[in-house]
């Protein structure tokens, strides 16, 4: 109840557009009746704490701090906001509200993931119908010109955008070569540009990742090579041939389903990340500029279910 308590007493009087006023109606309404109904209320909260520029000394103004509270209504539908600690200091520190819906319509599936933010009152989000191998993907803005920004339509290795706003369509296939090797075109009308992508498994061990642009400087061509050097253990080189730069990245598996990962960049930044399989594990990312680890920013992460 605490959640939908909060919910309540932070979203504030909206404008007279319909459909946002229509959205928090709904979201008051559904914290009203889960707050009475006589069944096992559960929810999650996602928490993101931080501090940038660490080695200039802590202080209130460098933390940073998320948190994502979400609950099932019912099988069918989850509501939650997002709270956003540096925006305490506006009056309101909830960022957004949100409902996702699952329904079953037409003979399809129909999936709504829909968030009001709290700042102008814009309505947002995608609304996806999958049936029979198709999927249907409308993005919605209540606040821009045509309601509808983009439609996508995807079916197997083909999918295709059309933007509402420009007229301009995207398109992207992709295709297997051979056994080990995959090619994925990427074309853009309204950039007028086309991007290949090609996957190639060399081996056990190794896989190899090219990307092109034709047209750019130097085909805007990078390779990654991804090489698996034991059980725990791989490094993926990148090099760019525009930049002219090399990155390398090393991950290394830990126990409990836990993966360490360390992004090198020697012209910008180091990243240190520690992800976790299991939501409920603590996660963390230190990053910090090349050559200046002590102004590095640091975020500790984790879900909590109640």
């Amino acid at each position: 109840q605490l959640v939908f308590q909060i919910l309540y007493h932070h979203v504030p009087i909206l404008s007279t557009r319909t459909i946002t006023m229509n959205f928090r109606a709904v979201l008051v309404a559904l914290a009203l009746g889960v707050a009475s109904a006589n069944r096992d209320f559960r929810p999650t909260a996602s928490v993101s704490v931080g501090h940038r520029n660490i080695g200039s000394g802590l202080s209130a103004d460098g933390i940073t701090g998320e948190v994502q509270l979400e609950s099932d209504v019912s099988d069918e539908l989850k509501v939650g906001l997002n709270y956003d600690h540096e925006q305490a200091s506006s009056g309101n520190p909830i960022k957004s509200v949100f409902a996702r819906i699952s329904q079953k319509m037409a003979g399809g599936d129909v999936d709504a993931d829909l968030q009001m933010s709290m700042g102008d009152n814009q309505l947002a989000g995608d609304i996806t119908y999958n049936r029979n191998g198709n999927q249907v993907v409308a993005r919605v803005n209540s606040n821009a010109d045509n309601v509808v920004e983009r439609v996508e339509l995807s079916r197997g290795a083909f999918k295709g955008t059309y933007h509402t706003d420009s007229r301009n369509m995207d398109l992207e296939a992709n295709a297997d070569l051979d056994d080990d090797t995959n090619l994925l075109v990427k074309m853009s009308q309204g950039d007028g540009t086309a991007n290949l992508e090609i996957n190639h498994h060399l081996d056990a061990d190794t896989d190899v990742q090219v990307n092109m642009q034709p047209g750019a400087d130097n085909m805007g061509a990078s390779v990654e090579v991804s090489r698996r050097l034991d059980n725990d253990n791989t490094v993926k080189p990148r090099f760019d041939m525009n930049s002219k730069r090399l990155t390398c990245a090393w991950v290394r598996k830990l126990d409990a389903g836990r993966t360490a990962t360390v992004n090198v960049d020697p012209d910008n930044s180091v990243d240190i990340e520690l992800e976790s399989n299991d939501k409920n594990d603590w996660s963390g990312k230190i990053s910090a500029p090349w050559g200046n680890p002590g102004d590095a920013d640091i975020k500790v992460s984790r879900q909590f279910s109640f």
